[in-house]
């Protein structure tokens, strides 16, 4: 999973402000935290361009992935709703 689905998750969710960028590096942080590190970089992304959807100048242009067991998902989201009230 990368982090363009949690920044999406995030926008979808919330009304959260913050800047992309600092919403990637605090998720790649969660991880490192984690002793998880990227198995890709700077993957590019691609939206949905038909229908509603969240404006692109919202979402990353690419993202991190990040390989990791599902078991760490609930703390995960955790995590993406605290970065979400901020």
């Amino acid at each position: 999973m990368g982090n363009d689905e949690f920044i999406l998750y995030i926008r979808k969710t919330s009304d959260c402000t913050t800047h992309t960028n600092v919403l990637g590096r605090e998720i790649s942080k969660w991880f490192k935290e984690k002793g998880i590190l990227p198995i890709q970089k700077n993957v590019d992304c691609y939206w949905e361009k038909i229908g509603a959807s969240i404006d692109e100048k919202y979402l990353p242009k690419t993202a991190a992935q990040f390989k990791f067991d599902f078991v760490l998902l609930p703390d995960l989201y955790k995590e993406l709703d605290r970065l979400a009230s901020k």
